[in-house]
């Protein structure tokens, strides 16, 4: 992550590795360890079939926490 940042030209950015026991339960303790005022999520938009398997990490992290959450779809 740090040599994909080398790429552009910002100084002011922050870094955050956190572990956990799945990928939503994370995001939320992160948030909250930081304090956040708005969790940022990109998405694939998935439908049908593949999103019936994967699921959707956004609609985990919607019905269960009480910060907004902005996605933006990749």
């Amino acid at each position: 992550m740090k040599e994909f940042i080398t790429n552009f030209t910002t100084n002011n950015y922050s870094l955050h590795i956190f572990y956990d026991s799945n990928i939503e339960k994370g995001i939320l303790n992160l948030s909250n360890s930081v304090n956040a005022d708005l969790i940022g999520l990109c998405t694939h938009d998935r439908t049908g079939l593949a999103h019936f398997f994967n699921g959707s990490i956004s609609e985990d992290l919607i019905n269960h926490t009480t910060k907004p959450v902005i996605t933006f779809k990749i």
